[in-house]
């Protein structure tokens, strides 16, 4: 069966690269450019994954992460960010119970292994 990932991600480079790398490794990929559009996928549509950038406008990934599990509780997300704070915002998606986070910026080896990590026993 094929797994669909939600990506949130207000970089449309980035979000243009994640996109192609999860389709090219046999993933199924909606991508969104805020939190709010996010979440208003993630209700919509099921996903077995969600991948979402800390530091957006409109709404950030931590408030992603937080409404994300409001809603399902077992739904892996992995959470990424790029700024000069970057430990400090991923600290704090560990603490709202991402299940794994990525320091931008990364390969799409290192991705495609997390991506599986993240969606063993789903």
């Amino acid at each position: 069966m094929n797994k669909n990932i939600l990506v949130i991600d207000d970089n449309e480079t980035m979000s243009d690269m994640l996109c192609t790398v999860l389709e090219d490794a046999g993933y199924a990929v909606k991508a969104c450019v805020n939190g709010k559009d996010g979440i208003d996928a993630f209700r919509a549509l099921h996903f077995d994954l969600v991948i979402t950038d800390i530091s957006m406008p409109v709404m950030g990934g931590i408030e992603v992460i937080k409404l994300v599990r409001q809603e399902n509780a077992t739904v892996p997300i992995i959470a990424m960010s790029g700024t000069d704070r970057a430990e400090s915002f991923l600290g704090m998606a560990d603490y709202y119970t991402a299940d794994f986070t990525l320091q931008k910026p990364f390969g799409p080896k290192q991705l495609i292994k997390m991506v599986a990590k993240a969606l063993e026993g789903n």
